[in-house]
């Protein structure tokens, strides 16, 4: 069931094991695992690549990359969901300060037989200087307690942070972003869902095709780089610190702009507020074609 390149160079690794969880619905679900470990002294680059499954990353021992596969898959009878294991194939190497994390499902979606397969990917990373990229092509993706130079990307599937810090990417074509306790600059971007995002950024992109946005900023003095806050369909709530000093724009092509920031110098409109927040600096640009903005303190 689990292959691995001649090449690999695997420092420790557990026993398989293949278990029946249960019965629901008339279906039994069947898993298998499997771990891994590597070590990372040093810079470390960590990709993934998951057709089908959950990436979970959390920061863990300086010098260690812990890989975990859970393969799980659920049918008719245990027969057709052990077949359906069959269907999975994982793989985790080190090459040189890149350890290569895949997992490839037969069946486009992890759906065959009459049943389904899916597998999680759990990954223990040093907490710094370390770079991530993640790709699922279904699948949620959460990454906690990391700092360093993160790209997440799934096709369908929500994307969770905290802890996090760095330069970091993160997408999704269908499903909400969140995160708390950030630091850094980020750029998030999903084609159909919410944004939530917490912490002291600062560059930040935030732009989603259908979804409301809240963007609380914090400990924040000045705006290194321009911010961009944009919905098609959604309201925005972006809250400041009375610290801050930037350029400030903010429009509704439908909709009310309602300005309670204190340390506010310009010109205000019903759709529209442009100004200064303390002594200016980069440029916050807010914008909605459909949906109030509201901006407060922090």
């Amino acid at each position: 069931m689990m292959q691995h390149s001649a090449a690999a160079i695997v420092l420790a690794c557990g026993s398989l094991v293949v278990a029946t969880i249960g019965c629901e619905h008339e279906r039994v679900e069947e898993s298998a695992t499997e771990e891994l470990r590597f070590d990372a002294d040093g810079h470390i680059t960590v990709e993934v690549r998951v057709d089908n499954g959950r990436v979970e990353v959390v920061g863990g021992s300086p010098g260690v990359v812990d890989v975990v596969f859970t393969n799980r898959a659920r049918a008719a009878d245990s027969p057709g969901a052990r077949a359906l294991l069959e269907n999975i194939r994982t793989e985790a190497i080190r090459d040189g300060d890149v350890v290569r994390v895949e997992v490839r499902t037969r069946a486009s979606g992890g759906l065959t037989l009459g049943g389904s397969a899916w597998t999680e990917v759990a990954i223990r990373v040093p907490p710094e200087s370390t770079e991530l990229e993640i790709l699922t092509e279904d699948g949620r993706i959460e990454i906690q307690g990391v700092s360093g130079t993160i790209r997440a990307e799934t096709g369908d599937g929500r994307i969770r942070v905290s802890d996090v810090g760095g330069s970091v990417k993160l997408r999704t074509s269908d499903g909400p972003v969140t995160g708390a306790n950030l630091t850094g600059d980020f750029d998030v971007l999903t084609d159909d869902g919410r944004i939530r995002l917490d912490g002291s950024f600062g560059q930040l992109r935030a732009v989603t095709g259908d979804g409301s946005i809240r963007v609380i900023g914090r400990d924040i003095t000045a705006i290194s780089n321009e911010w961009t806050l944009r919905t098609s369909d959604g309201e925005i709530e972006l809250s400041l610190p009375e610290s801050v000093a930037a350029e400030l724009e903010a429009y509704s092509g439908d909709g009310r702009v309602t300005n309670d920031l204190s340390h506010f110098e310009g010109s205000a409109r019903a759709n529209r507020v442009k100004g200064t927040l303390g002594l200016g600096g980069a440029r916050i640009l807010v914008t909605t074609m459909d949906g109030r903005i509201v901006l407060k303190e922090s």
